[in-house]
């Protein structure tokens, strides 16, 4: 324990960044990054490592990042062969990171650099996990945020992990919490909810999100709703069981209703005057039963597509060794 205390004290930090074209925030992020970790020497900070992941980038942003390096010695370089999207990004970023501690955080300039100690502070008081939550942010729209809270409402009221509403990946993790989260292989991921199903009890930093100085979000709606969807595919089996709970009311109430009919026709003579004829019963029952059978369906499709692409065994990501740094 007492050593521990000690490489927290003077300790070494890796900086993991994802980058999907954002060639025209680069230069202003890093420095704004750099001189950020220049005040944290302070803080016992002896030696850091910037980790960029280029996702694919279609624009110049591998040609900024060399550029980059040559500058500052500290900046590592990994070059994705294509588009694998942020979530495997990062895993590639977190895997290369060789130092006591690892922040992931976005290039695009909304997570502010100037959080950083308070990361680091919690993690120095003996957070395992620290984790960024955003207060605010003004370009996020009504319909955005609306989506948000939804989904938070809906995740921890159907499931038994919890998730904070508003968590980013703007995150600290220790080295320990590093290695068990690189254990974690699935390829349909989220990397902020399998971080919190690890189990380490997270510290939490609050932060208004800044405004992108260039460019814009490189994730849509319908990446967004994709993104939840496979949260709940990868972090729960409740849908599964809301299908099966569906399924048995819609049962029931089906044969109550049928039990009805039947009595109030065929036993007592239709004295309410409901004039149901055996044709629309059955009807009703099999709208039903087809509806449950889609939902079922649809349901069911998105397990078996997770399934699918486990039993792939695909790599998360591929470097490309020539474009990166040997490492």
């Amino acid at each position: 324990m007492l050593e521990e205390i000690m490489q927290r004290n003077t300790f070494k930090l890796s900086i993991v960044v994802p980058v999907f074209n954002e060639a025209s925030s680069l230069i202003d992020f890093n420095k704004d990054l750099t001189d950020e970790l220049t005040k944290i020497g302070t803080m016992g900070l002896k030696d850091y490592e910037i980790i960029y992941v280029d996702d694919g980038s279609s624009d110049n942003s591998v040609t900024i990042i060399k550029d980059l390096k040559k500058q500052y010695t500290t900046i590592k370089l990994v070059v994705l062969s294509r588009n694998f999207g942020k979530e495997c990004a990062l895993a590639a970023g977190i895997a290369v990171a060789s130092k006591d501690a690892v922040i992931t955080m976005d290039g695009d300039g909304q997570h502010p650099t100037d959080v950083l100690p308070e990361l680091i502070a919690k993690w120095q008081d003996g957070a395992r996990v620290v984790i960024g939550v955003r207060r605010k942010s003004k370009s996020d729209g009504i319909i955005k945020k609306l989506n948000s809270k939804m989904f938070y409402a809906t995740f921890n009221s159907l499931t038994r992990q919890k998730l904070t509403p508003n968590a980013t990946d703007f995150r600290l993790i220790d080295r320990q919490v590093q290695q068990e989260f690189l254990k974690l292989q699935e390829s349909d991921r989220i990397t902020r909810g399998l971080i919190d199903w690890l189990g380490f009890n997270p510290s939490f930093v609050k932060f208004d999100a800044r405004n992108r100085k260039h460019g814009q979000a490189s994730y849509s709606q319908s990446k967004l709703l994709g993104l939840a969807a496979n949260t709940f595919v990868s972090l729960s089996s409740v849908p599964l069981h809301l299908v099966g709970y569906l399924g048995l009311i819609i049962t029931s109430l089906s044969l109550l209703l049928g039990l009805a009919v039947l009595i109030e026709q065929v036993l007592l003579g239709d004295p309410f005057s409901w004039n149901f004829t055996g044709t629309a019963m059955l009807s009703i029952l099999i709208l039903f039963l087809m509806g449950l059978v889609l939902i079922a369906q649809g349901i069911m499709s998105l397990y078996i597509s997770s399934i699918n692409n486990q039993s792939k065994n695909r790599p998360l990501y591929i470097i490309d060794y020539q474009r990166s740094d040997g490492i």
